[in-house]
């Protein structure tokens, strides 16, 4: 499911579900993501949405894309395809547990399947009124036709971090959450294959590493106060007059003596 109402972000992944939909992939044959959508940029049509940079949540060209290679790992994985490449985001997703996402970077990191089977499979894509569907058609292999179920452990929680960033356009003192903080994670994923309700097999997955999402808080700079310069109090002037005056009395005794 994603946020229709968030018009850039729903046309990208509009944008991704129709150069996946009608794809066949023979026998045989690797499917890459990145080489199927092409460039992510303006010229092709994409918008700027939310992705991750630099460990926080910006704008960039192409947002949203990896929701729609997260829907086909998935799909792909219950259709019985090899895995060929899938990376795990930086920060766990909103859209997909963790374990079950695949992100790409064109030109960077894609996400690749193999098709194993027998005969072509065709992809059918879509993004329709906030749920994205992905299914995958071809011909059963009775031998091969079996259900799946997953199943992610949490090894260990990674505490998230705050940050405080000066801003001069607040008052004093004021702060405002310009990103929520979020604990990362460390993974396993396990898939267990069943037939006729029987467990066939159950395997590790995949181990995953998400960052944890620092807390981001825009404060307004505190006003600073003149420090005042240490001056000898009355007294102590006095004192050090007194002191330069009977040294010089002194001198002049000595002086004296000496002539």
């Amino acid at each position: 499911r994603y946020d229709a109402s968030d018009k850039d972000r729903t046309t990208n992944l509009i944008l991704a579900c129709k150069k996946l939909d009608g794809k066949v992939i023979m026998p045989g044959e690797t499917f890459s993501y990145n080489a199927t959508l092409g460039p992510r940029s303006t010229a092709t049509g994409y918008k700027n949405a939310k992705v991750y940079e630099n460990g926080e949540v910006v704008d960039g060209i192409g947002g949203g894309i990896c929701q729609i290679s997260s829907t086909l790992y998935n799909a792909a994985l219950m259709a019985d395809m090899e895995i060929v490449e899938r990376r795990n985001h930086q920060f766990v997703t909103s859209y997909v547990g963790a374990g079950r996402d695949a992100t790409v970077v064109y030109g960077l990191t894609d996400f690749k399947f193999k098709n194993t089977r027998k005969y072509p499979i065709k992809l059918k894509a879509s993004s329709v009124s906030g749920i994205a569907t992905i299914s995958i058609f071809g011909i059963k292999e009775e031998e091969r036709e079996y259900t799946y179920t997953f199943k992610t452990n949490t090894i260990s929680t990674i505490p998230f971090t705050t940050k405080y960033v000066e801003d001069a356009n607040l008052k004093p003192g004021e702060e405002v959450v310009k990103q929520k903080g979020a604990n990362g994670l460390v993974t396993q994923t396990y898939m267990t294959k069943m037939k006729n309700g029987k467990i066939i097999s159950s395997q590790l997955l995949s181990k995953d590493t998400y960052s944890a999402m620092q807390k981001i808080i825009r404060r307004g700079k505190a006003k600073t106060t003149a420090v005042p310069e240490n001056k000898p109090a009355g007294n102590e002037e006095n004192k050090v007059q007194d002191k330069i005056d009977t040294n010089t009395q002194n001198d002049d005794k000595q002086e004296n003596l000496i002539q």
